[in-house]
């Protein structure tokens, strides 16, 4: 395990524990399995990827796509801004595309 790995999980092992100490507390109510966690399979490899390789299109795509479906789970309606979002992106993408 590298250096840099080994900081990031201390850093997620830390904040996990003030969560759970706050939610012991009475602090501040906290339940693991949220409206939308399962989108966090999508969004969190996206992040990471991304960390790694930079925005490519295929992370971009996965991460949005986790994104929408999460605030869609939350109560954000997106789905009038989802094509135009997509056209926009593409578009980006093709413009500053290096060839």
């Amino acid at each position: 395990m590298t250096r840099k790995n080994q900081h990031l999980i201390g850093v997620i092992f830390i904040v996990l524990g003030i969560v759970f100490l706050l939610d012991r507390l009475q602090i501040w109510n906290f339940t693991l399995f949220f409206d939308g966690w399962w989108t966090l399979i999508l969004i969190i490899p996206a992040i990471v990827n991304i960390s790694k390789v930079g925005f490519q299109t295929g992370n971009t795509v996965l991460l949005m796509l986790g994104s929408f479906f999460l605030l869609d789970a939350q109560g954000v309606n997106l789905q009038g801004f989802l094509l135009p979002a997509i056209f926009i992106i593409a578009g980006v993408i093709l413009f500053f595309r290096k060839r």
